[in-house]
C-alpha cells in the first residue's frame, strides 16, 4: 500500500493527478465518486487482481470510500 496526496481531479473525474505528477485513469463506474474528491486528500493505493483493466484500489485514507483505477502511461 502506498499513501499519496491528491493534487487534482481532471477530465470530469476521469483522471486523478497525484502530488508527485503521476496520473491515474478512473474506472468509468467510479467517476461519480472520484469527481467529488478534493485536492490535498490523502489516498491509499494498492494493487488488486479483481479487474484486469483497473488493477488498483484507491481509497480515501481513514474511510471506506474507494474506487478502482489504473496508472496512466506517459506518452
Amino acid at each position: 500500500m502506498e499513501a499519496v496526496t491528491l493534487m487534482e481531479v481532471k477530465n470530469d473525474g476521469q483522471t486523478l493527478v497525484l502530488i508527485d505528477g503521476r496520473e491515474l485513469n478512473v474506472d468509468p463506474r467510479a467517476i461519480k465518486t472520484a469527481i467529488l474528491w478534493l485536492p490535498s486528500t490523502l489516498l491509499e493505493i494498492s494493487e488488486t487482481d479483481n479487474d484486469p483493466l483497473f488493477d488498483l484500489c484507491v481509497k480515501v485514507h481513514g474511510t471506506k470510500e474507494e474506487i478502482r483505477a489504473s496508472w496512466r502511461l506517459s506518452a
